[in-house]
């Protein structure tokens, strides 16, 4: 069959055009219809091809972009934030009361109550920045503290009751020294020295110090071993540094960026017991190295402890309506070296490892004098501790959601958009002899206080980061669908175009071949269907059975004509002319095939 017999001609278009019109309207097709579907065609196919390639090109290209906004640098547009943190940085302290003072003396288990928080703003500032030519910068940051009343529960002037850190830091000390300074201390300790293990003192002197009169009388005594008479658990925190620093700058690697290569003019510390507890891992928490879509670990150093702890991966969350990774502490970090055998180079000595969920921190404290803090840090609350020394005391209750550090960073980036530094400051009291305050107090790690060190990303930043990072992001990937699709779109619709031309092509050529017909009929007498007066018959609905209507040319070819189909009753075609017969039939015949 004929693919002419898939189109029917429409009526009254081109039943009433010449054949030689119709061929002019055919090579109109041919020739100016053509170029619109093709130049669609070539529009949909460059589309598609750009569509794909920024597929592949998209994501290289942001990652270029990150980088060059995120290396430290002085030219880089983060460096104004990265010397001066402008978000906001609180340090709040929850402070432990002893309210059975007398019970505890006597050998019972302290009963505690958390007062706080205290709640100070803490700025953060680099200065004696040197940039290294190996892609290093070596710095120093100092930090202040200023108490904000309206975000604490109490003021710097409530009285706590607590341990005094004179008598535990003695007691410590006082087995190691020269037995010539070990008799006068204990003579001084159990006659003149009017020191209690418990007293009451205002917040403010607790945490950044006081002058003790008891080591005002201990430096006339002997003023080569003390030559300080204050004391405070952060007397050396407000208005200092915490270290010189020395990190990557991204420069020279990207995956390298925040992280810290020396600390103190050191890549390794000299305070534990092996070489991987002395390791110096990580970065500060603030800033690490960008596209970190999958880490199950964030490697931090926390000057504060001496040693560097995994962040965990827990979950995505949101801040400021951005998408960040949770890493939280890992109990594993804190566990006892039966737990976790790395940790036994924590142990200080060896042979004295603590409970699981404690640090030895009295090496890494500095020394006041030449006298030893015997700081024990852990989680607040004793998180992750052992059982044993939870039940060590009452009041306390503790919680991950409370009491675990946690630091959000964003993935693209690197930085870290929350963050909650959480640590308990614990002091070592057991009875040490020839110190009668100790005489009947059990061995206990003594809570003292927890402090939460929190950052949250203000506002201005978090929207500079939608706007400059992702809102740009989330145009590009949405862009590169639409184009896709767009496209798409018109490569099907220049393909479909390019049918319908076909198809018209088709049309025009099965009338043209009618017309010729039609114009090689009996003495040029035009051929219709029967019962229709159309130019064209109907392929598909009926049969193509021909009839002749003569042109009035004159009375006698008419009569001749009609006589001699009549006489085959319209059906025959033995009365046409022979080429009349032979052109209709080749018609016929091409129709059939």
């Amino acid at each position: 069959m004929s693919i002419l017999s898939f189109f029917r001609p429409t009526s009254g278009r081109l039943e009433n055009l010449t054949e030689d019109e119709l061929k002019k309207a055919m090579a109109k097709q041919s020739e100016s219809r053509l170029l619109i579907p093709c130049l669609l065609l070539g529009l949909g196919l460059l589309l598609v091809v750009a569509g794909v390639t920024f597929f592949f090109v998209l994501d290289p290209f942001i990652r270029s972009q990150v980088e060059k906004k995120m290396i430290v640098s002085p030219k880089s547009e983060t460096y104004d934030v990265w010397q001066n943190v402008p978000i906001p940085v609180y340090m709040q302290f929850y402070v432990f009361n002893v309210t059975n003072v007398e019970e505890v003396l006597a050998g019972e288990k302290p009963y505690l109550t958390q007062w706080g928080p205290y709640t100070y703003r803490e700025r953060r500032e680099k200065f004696n920045i040197v940039w290294n030519p190996n892609g290093t910068v070596t710095y120093k940051q100092n930090r202040t503290f200023h108490f904000i009343p309206e975000m604490s529960k109490g003021s710097e002037t409530d009285m706590i009751t607590t341990v005094n850190p004179l008598l535990p830091v003695i007691a410590e000390n006082i087995k190691w020294l020269p037995s010539a300074v070990k008799d006068i201390m204990t003579t001084f300790l159990q006659v003149g020295l009017k020191e209690n293990l418990f007293f009451t003192r205002p917040v403010k002197d607790i945490l950044w110090g006081y002058d003790d009169p008891a080591l005002k009388m201990l430096q006339k005594i002997l003023p080569s071993w003390f030559t300080r008479t204050n004391i405070g658990y952060f007397i050396r925190k407000n208005y200092t540094d915490d270290g010189v620093y020395t990190i990557m700058t991204g420069a020279t690697n990207i995956n390298l960026l925040g992280i810290i290569t020396e600390y103190n003019g050191r890549s390794h510390l000299d305070i534990w017991t092996s070489r991987w507890a002395n390791m110096v891992n990580g970065s500060d928490g603030t800033l690490g190295p960008p596209f970190r879509f999958s880490d199950q670990y964030t490697p931090v150093f926390v000057s504060d402890i001496c040693r560097s702890i995994r962040g965990l991966y827990y979950e995505d969350v949101q801040v400021k309506g951005i998408t960040v990774r949770r890493y939280g502490g890992d109990r594993y970090d804190m566990a006892n070296a039966t737990v976790n055998p790395d940790n036994i180079g924590f142990c200080t000595p060896r042979s004295k490892c603590l409970p699981t969920g404690l640090l030895n921190s009295t090496l890494c404290q500095e020394p006041v004098d030449k006298f030893h803090l015997p700081i024990i840090f852990s989680f607040p609350h004793f998180l992750y501790a052992d059982p044993a020394v939870q039940d060590s005391v009452w009041g306390l209750a503790p919680t991950v959601k409370e009491h675990q550090t946690v630091i959000d960073k964003e993935p693209w980036t690197g930085l870290a958009l929350r963050v909650a530094n959480r640590l308990q400051i614990n002091i070592f009291v057991e009875q040490v002899q020839g110190i009668p305050q100790t005489a009947k107090v059990r061995k206990l790690f003594f809570p003292i206080l927890w402090i939460n060190e929190s950052s949250v990303t203000d506002d201005k930043h978090a929207n500079m980061l939608k706007t400059e990072l992702f809102l740009p992001m989330k145009i590009a990937k949405i862009g590169r669908v639409v184009v896709l699709a767009i496209g798409a779109l018109i490569i099907v619709a220049s393909v479909a175009l390019l049918i319908r031309r076909q198809r018209k092509i088709a049309k025009l050529k099965y009338a043209i071949d009618l017309a010729r017909v039609n114009s090689t009929g009996s003495e040029g007498a035009p051929v219709t269907t029967r019962g229709s007066n159309r130019l064209f018959h109907d392929p598909v609905n009926t049969p193509f059975t021909p009839t002749v209507r003569v042109s009035p040319r004159s009375t006698q070819s008419r009569a001749t004509s009609y006589g001699s189909f009549q006489s085959s009753g319209g059906d025959s075609l033995h009365s046409l002319p022979d080429s009349d017969t032979a052109s209709t039939t080749n018609l016929l015949n091409n129709h059939d095939q």
